[in-house]
């Protein structure tokens, strides 16, 4: 079975979870036999990364094509729909990057089978950003591709997004996002809080700032608060400076973008990680620091209730308030109790987001495309 993967980013990219998650997805699906064909592309690839030339790689026939402007891939689609006529399936990330739409519309006229997976840009948070944009583009879905798509989530709220946009009777296969589980980075725990991921105010990272500002545990302790990631220059920039304006300069330490190595290391030295996200259909950096070993505080407008539950960390609202209180919290742990935290973290994960022991779900939503 050829498998069709026009996406935005792809590995070695680290511009967005996908570059990961459809990465391992297709690794794993070559290595059952599977036939991944993967059009992306350059975003947040290195200058070394050979653009406009296939190859085959450990997650099948490959392609980065030059991409000057994302807004308008038009080299990225002409190569995909290239490739439409000898897919069985075309499996598309994204809902607005207009390379999965364009090709959407021509798999549809083909007739071809098609997966979608939205990745959480159907949740009413990120339809508020550019929502006259999007509003067009989902009708247009809706009149031209329509019932011949099955849609892939990852949570309980993502398919109640979906059928919001689609209605009720959609084909939807709820399947978590599995990673092959990095190796466990020797390093000891130090004094410091993370937050890993990208730049964007759906992200909450100025609340969690606020939140360090207003704990007297944080601000009287050794602890720092590192933040980890890029986005656009300007929002960084109002980062850094709303950490000097609440008086937490000092204690707050911007790391820069992270990646392989470094940040494996860097997620299994933090005491504790931090995804005070408003909206996030999965967030992979979760199951990462839970890989490494290190618990994590995520906020309940994120599908990781696992945390309270498995005893894992801290499943909470994101104000600065509420964070703030956990803050304290995990501050005021001695040894033991933080050892009841961490100790369980890296086996949770192999036991259940490990994707070479969880290809089944994958296996039955493309068998139903048949």
């Amino acid at each position: 079975m050829k498998l069709l993967f026009p996406v935005e980013v792809f590995y070695p990219s680290q511009a967005g979870g996908p570059a990961n998650t459809v990465y391992w997805l297709t690794k794993n699906l070559k290595s059952r036999g599977f036939e991944p064909i993967v059009v992306a592309s350059d975003k947040g690839l290195s200058k070394e990364v050979i653009r406009g030339r296939w190859k085959e790689s450990d997650s099948g026939r490959l392609i980065y094509v030059k991409t000057r402007q994302l807004h308008v891939p038009i080299g990225q689609a002409a190569v995909a729909l290239k490739q439409l006529i000898g897919a069985d399936i075309v499996h598309l990330s994204s809902i607005f990057y207009p390379a999965a739409f364009l090709t959407a519309v021509a798999a549809r006229l083909m007739r071809k089978k098609i997966a979608w997976s939205p990745r959480g840009e159907l949740s009413e948070y990120s339809l508020n950003y550019s929502g006259k944009r999007k509003a067009p583009i989902l009708w247009a879905i809706r009149k031209l591709v329509g019932n011949s798509v099955v849609f892939h989530s990852t949570s309980d709220d993502e398919t109640a997004d979906i059928k919001r946009q689609f209605g009720e009777l959609v084909r939807i296969f709820q399947i978590p996002n599995y990673i092959e589980v990095e190796p466990e980075a020797t390093v000891p725990k130090s004094k410091y809080l993370l937050y890993l991921g990208r730049f964007h105010p759906k992200k909450g990272i100025d609340e969690l700032l606020r939140a360090a500002a207003i704990s007297d545990a944080f601000r009287g302790s050794d602890m720092i608060l590192k933040i980890a990631g890029r986005g656009k220059p300007e929002y960084e920039q109002e980062l850094r400076d709303l950490s000097r304006d609440l008086g937490i300069g000092d204690k707050v330490e911007f790391v820069g973008h992270q990646e392989g190595k470094e940040k494996n290391e860097l997620l299994a030295g933090a005491y504790f990680t931090f995804m005070p996200s408003h909206t996030e259909n999965f967030g992979i950096v979760v199951l990462e620091s839970l890989a490494q070993n290190t618990p994590v505080v995520a906020s309940i407008h994120t599908p990781w209730e696992a945390l309270d539950r498995e005893g894992l960390g801290f499943w909470t609202e994101n104000s600065a308030e509420a964070l703030a209180q956990i803050i304290d919290r995990i501050l005021a742990m001695d040894e033991a109790e933080y050892s009841q935290y961490h100790g369980k973290c890296r086996n949770f994960v192999l036991t259940h987001f490990d994707i070479r022991n969880n290809m089944d779900p994958w296996l039955e939503l493309y068998e139903s495309l048949r």
